[in-house]
């Protein structure tokens, strides 16, 4: 496969890279629609819900353990919808420069491809 070995890093060393949890409440905004993408976002505690960008529809809900936020990173879109933090908990937020930093460490056509998927997929998630 294509990506295995590309990054090597396991979710306790990507964990590790942000010093401290955020320490979220209910209703927290984690970011809103037409944001900048600029941060992977780690749902350590708790759950968040991804929301339109007019807060009437839930498209999404991550729990304790998801990860999100890789392909509209990538691609450096806006973010398309809002994030909103349920219950009491914690997250932690990953600048997307680390990871963008290894990638650039790639080969041109790794990189073109990675670019070419996660415009793509930034599309399609959320």
């Amino acid at each position: 496969m294509f990506f295995a070995g590309v990054i090597r890093m396991n979710i306790v060393e990507f964990t590790s890279l942000s010093n401290k949890p955020i320490r979220m409440i209910e209703g927290e905004i984690i970011f809103q629609a037409g944001d900048p993408a600029l941060n992977i976002c780690f749902v350590e505690k708790g759950c968040v819900d991804i929301i339109t960008r007019d807060g009437n529809t839930r498209l999404r809900t991550y729990d304790t353990g998801s990860l999100f936020g890789i392909p509209e990173v990538l691609s450096g879109k806006n973010w398309p919808a809002m994030a909103i933090f349920r219950g009491f908990g914690s997250v932690r937020l990953f600048p997307g420069m680390v990871l963008l930093e290894k990638i650039d460490t790639l080969p041109v056509d790794h990189k073109n491809l990675i670019a070419s998927l996660s415009s793509k997929v930034a599309d399609k998630t959320l």
